[in-house]
C-alpha cells in the first residue's frame, strides 16, 4: 500500500462492519447499501468482503456467516485462501462478530464509502486536505480533521469539489462569449446566402405555432415554459424530448408515420419516478392514454401498438435522470456528462424551484441566505449559460403565482419567485387551462368555427425570435400529450389570422428547411377543416 492508502484506510470501521453483516446478511441486502471491491485499501479485506458477498447472494436463506463458512468458500481459490490465511482470517471474522455492534453499522458504512470517495480523488490529483488532511500527524490536527469528515455527508463532500471546479471555471471566464469586433456591412452578402440556403430553423415542435413563433428548438436557445398544477409543464417536455429522439409515432387512421432522424435527447425528472415518465412516452408514442396503459384496458391489437412503441423507445437516443434534491452545480454536471458522453443536443428539465440542497449551496457560494427570486434568477441564468456555452436547446418550467389566474397577470409578472427570470430566456410561455372566462371573450369566434373547443392555452410573452404578446389556442388530451392547435389572439382575444401553423422538415444532415407544402393561413374555414392533427416531420 501507499502511504496515501494507508492514511485513508478506516480499518476499525470495515472490521466492525465485516462482524456486522457476518451477523446480519440482510444489511448487505439493503438496496441502500452499495459496497464493492474499490471501498477497501487491503487486499485481505477485498478477499474476505468478496467472499461474504457472494456467500450472501447465492444463498437467501442464509441468517449468518461463520468464519468456516468463508474459510470454506476460500478454500476452492488457492491465491486468495493464502492471504485469507496468512492474516489469520479465522480468527478475525471470529473476533469481528464478537465485537460487532448493529447500532454502529450505518456509522461505518458511511465512513467507509467518505474514506473511499476521498481515495478516488486523490487518485485523480485532487487535493483533499480541506475536507480531510490524511498527511496530518500531530494528534491535535487529525482529531479536527475527522470531526470536520464526521459532520459531512456523501453529498456534502462530492458537492464542496464541484463547486470548487465550477469557481475555477468562472473564474477563468470559461462561461464569457467571445468578444469580436466587426463593421455593420461585413460578411452579409455570404450571410444572405447562407441562410438562403440553409434557414435558420431548429428541430420542429410538436405543437406547429411553437415552430411558426420560435422557428423550432434551436440551438443554444433557451424555453421557459410556466403553469399551475395539472397545466401538464411536465407532459410537455416529455413530449418534446419524444419528437426529437424517436423515429415514429402512431397517427389514428394513418397507423406508424415518421418523426424524421433521432437526435440524442436528455429529461432530467424532479418528481415523476421513472415508470410514471415511461407511461407518459408510451402513451404519446402510441396514442394509447396512460390511465388505459396502466389499467390494463386494451385488446390484444393495442397490445401489439404498446409493444412496438416500447420498441422504439428502446432505440431512441432518450436519456432520463431523476433527480429529487440538487444544487445548480448537480443539474450543470448532470446535462454536461450527457452532453459529453452521449452527445446530447436536446434538453429539458423539469422544473426549476427551491429545494434543500439549493438554497444551501446558494448560502455557501454567496456566504449568506438569498431571497427565492435572486436563487431561481440566478438557476435560469445558469441553464441559460450551458444552452449557449454547448450550443444546445434547452427547456425548463416554473410553477406560477397566484397572481396569474387574473388574465391581466398572464405575463412574466406571473412567474413564481421573480419576474427577471424571464430576462434570462430566450422564449417564455405561460399554459393555462382555458377558464369560463376565456370562451366568454372568445364567444364570437367560437359561434363561427366548427369543431372542437379549446380547453388549453398558451400565453407567448417574450420570444426573442419575433413576436410576442401572442395567445396560442388548442385543444390537448393530457393522457395521451396529443395536441391539436387551433388558432391564435393577442393579449385582447383578437383573431389573429397573419400567422400560420407551420410544418418544418428536418432532414438527416441537419439540415433544416421550411416545408414547400405548409398549412394554409390560420382562417375560420381552414380551422374548421383540421381534425385530429399530428404533424408528419
Amino acid at each position: 500500500m501507499t502511504p496515501t492508502e494507508m492514511s485513508l484506510n478506516p480499518v476499525r470501521p470495515i472490521y466492525s462492519m465485516i462482524g456486522n453483516i457476518c451477523n446480519h446478511p440482510d444489511l448487505l441486502r439493503n438496496p441502500e447499501i452499495i459496497l464493492g471491491a474499490r471501498d477497501f485499501v487491503q487486499d485481505f479485506h477485498k478477499i474476505v468482503f468478496s467472499a461474504i458477498n457472494n456467500i450472501v447472494y447465492t444463498n437467501s436463506e442464509v441468517q449468518n456467516i461463520t468464519a468456516i463458512d468463508i474459510d470454506n468458500y476460500l478454500s476452492s481459490y488457492p491465491t486468495y485462501y493464502k492471504t485469507w490465511d496468512e492474516n489469520d482470517g479465522v480468527k478475525y471474522i471470529e473476533d469481528s462478530r464478537k465485537h460487532a455492534n448493529k447500532d454502529i453499522f450505518k456509522t461505518d458504512y458511511d465512513k467507509i464509502k467518505k474514506f473511499s470517495l476521498l481515495r478516488n480523488y486523490v487518485e485523480e490529483g485532487i487535493d483533499v486536505s480541506d475536507v480531510y488532511d490524511y498527511k496530518a500527524t500531530d494528534l491535535k490536527d487529525i482529531s479536527k480533521s475527522s470531526e470536520k469528515l464526521e459532520g459531512l455527508s456523501i453529498s456534502d463532500i462530492v458537492e464542496h469539489f464541484t463547486q470548487k471546479l465550477i469557481s475555477i471555471r468562472d473564474n477563468w471566464n470559461i462561461e464569457e462569449g467571445v468578444v469580436k469586433d466587426f463593421k455593420a456591412g461585413e460578411d452579409l452578402d455570404s450571410l444572405l446566402q447562407r441562410l438562403s440556403e440553409d434557414p435558420d430553423f431548429g428541430f420542429p415542435f410538436v405543437n406547429t405555432f411553437y415552430n411558426a413563433l420560435f422557428r423550432g428548438m434551436r440551438k443554444s436557445k433557451f424555453l421557459l415554459r410556466s403553469g399551475g398544477t395539472g397545466s401538464g409543464k411536465t407532459r410537455n417536455a416529455i413530449m418534446d424530448m419524444c419528437s426529437v429522439a424517436c423515429s415514429e409515432i402512431y397517427v389514428t387512421g394513418k397507423g406508424w408515420q415518421s418523426l424524421g432522424p433521432s437526435y440524442p435527447a436528455l429529461f432530467i425528472s424532479t418528481e415523476l419516478d421513472k415508470e410514471e415518465v415511461q407511461l407518459i412516452m408510451l402513451a404519446f408514442l402510441t396514442g394509447i392514454s396512460d390511465s388505459d396503459i396502466k389499467n390494463g384496458n386494451y385488446d390484444k391489437g393495442t397490445e401489439k401498438r404498446l409493444l412496438y412503441g416500447i420498441e422504439i423507445l428502446k432505440k431512441a437516443p432518450f436519456f432520463c435522470s431523476y433527480i429529487e434534491d440538487f444544487s445548480i452545480s448537480d443539474i450543470e454536471m448532470k446535462i454536461e456528462q450527457y452532453i459529453i458522453k452521449e452527445g446530447v443536443q436536446y434538453v429539458s428539465f423539469d422544473y426549476i424551484q427551491m429545494v434543500p440542497k439549493l438554497s444551501r449551496s446558494m448560502q455557501q457560494s454567496f456566504g449568506s441566505n438569498l431571497r427565492e427570486d435572486q436563487v431561481l434568477v440566478y438557476f435560469a441564468a445558469a441553464l441559460k449559460n450551458i444552452a449557449t456555452r454547448y450550443n444546445i436547446f434547452l427547456e425548463s418550467s416554473t410553477q406560477l403565482n397566484r397572481g396569474s389566474k387574473e388574465n391581466e397577470n398572464r405575463d412574466a409578472s406571473s412567474l413564481r419567485g421573480s419576474i427577471a427570470t424571464a430576462d434570462k430566456i430566450d422564449h417564455g410561455v405561460l399554459t393555462f387551462k382555458t377558464t369560463k372566462k376565456d370562451k366568454e371573450e372568445l364567444k364570437y369566434i367560437l359561434q363561427n368555427r366548427l369543431g372542437k373547443e379549446p380547453n388549453f392555452s398558451h400565453w407567448v410573452y417574450k420570444n426573442r425570435a419575433g413576436a410576442d404578446h401572442i395567445i396560442i389556442w388548442t385543444h390537448m388530451d393530457l393522457g395521451t400529450m396529443r395536441e391539436e392547435v387551433l388558432f391564435l389572439t393577442d393579449y385582447d382575444y383578437n383573431l389573429l389570422d397573419n400567422i400560420s401553423p407551420l410544418v418544418i422538415e428536418f432532414s438527416e444532415d441537419e439540415n433544416v428547411e421550411e416545408k414547400v407544402e405548409k398549412i394554409a393561413p390560420v382562417t375560420m374555414k381552414s380551422i374548421q377543416t383540421q381534425s385530429d392533427f399530428v404533424p408528419d416531420f
